[in-house]
């Protein structure tokens, strides 16, 4: 679902979230919790003055944001995406 963000451009370049609109009314994000990148993609998973956790998709290309994911308020934050393991390199 495409959604409007407000963002701003950080001292790397990279956008960041500050508030989006959603159902007409704004939500100012009050806490990225966690950001990552796939392929071409970076997602932002945030908190919204009430609780709700959101995953926000922008698209650096197109500049297009879309919301990814919601969460409750009192939902357990699900667990950490496991990153690929790096090899493992044993001594001679």
């Amino acid at each position: 679902m495409r959604i409007c963000v407000m963002a701003y451009r950080k001292a790397t370049g990279e956008e960041q979230p500050a508030a989006f609109y959603l159902g007409g009314r704004r939500l100012p994000v009050t806490a990225v919790l966690e950001r990552w990148s796939e392929s071409t993609a970076r997602y932002y998973e945030v908190r919204v003055e009430d609780g709700r956790r959101f995953v926000l998709r922008h698209d650096p290309p197109t500049r297009a944001w879309s919301l990814a994911a919601v969460y409750a308020a009192s939902a357990a934050r699900p667990a950490l995406r496991a990153s690929p393991a790096a090899p493992r390199v044993t001594p001679a």
